[in-house]
């Protein structure tokens, strides 16, 4: 959870710092109309996208219980020498993959915010 709210802390703070550091990438020359429009257009792209076909993550297999497909895999625990098998079904992976993307961002985001001077203040 608390990572949550950090990761949220993040991208908030970026996105005020991109904000006020001026132009933006469609130009100033640009009416505010078209851009609102060129939003709707991506948005609504974004929302016709059909569902991705489900993969199964290396390392995991399937298995059934009942009538569920789980996605198993087995792991070794610190201070053990008996491993233990985590299974999880395709909506808790998925959300896995979309937490491990969101995390990336974020980092990757943290990374580029003084990359340069000028986004630093420095130039």
């Amino acid at each position: 959870m608390r990572s949550m709210m950090l990761a949220v802390l993040v991208t908030f703070l970026c996105g005020t710092g991109l904000a006020q550091a001026g132009d933006g990438a469609i130009g100033n020359e640009t009416p505010i109309a078209d851009q609102a429009k060129d939003k709707v257009e991506t948005e609504a792209a974004a929302e016709a996208k059909e569902p991705e076909e489900f993969e199964i993550p290396p390392g995991y297999h399937a298995k059934k219980r009942g009538r569920k497909v789980v996605y198993c895999q087995k792991s070794m625990e610190s201070g053990t020498r008996f491993s233990q098998e985590k299974c999880y079904d395709e909506t808790q992976l998925r959300a896995m993959d979309m937490a491990r993307e969101q995390d990336q961002t974020t980092f990757d985001q943290s990374r580029k915010i003084c990359s340069n001077l000028e986004a630093c203040g420095g130039g």
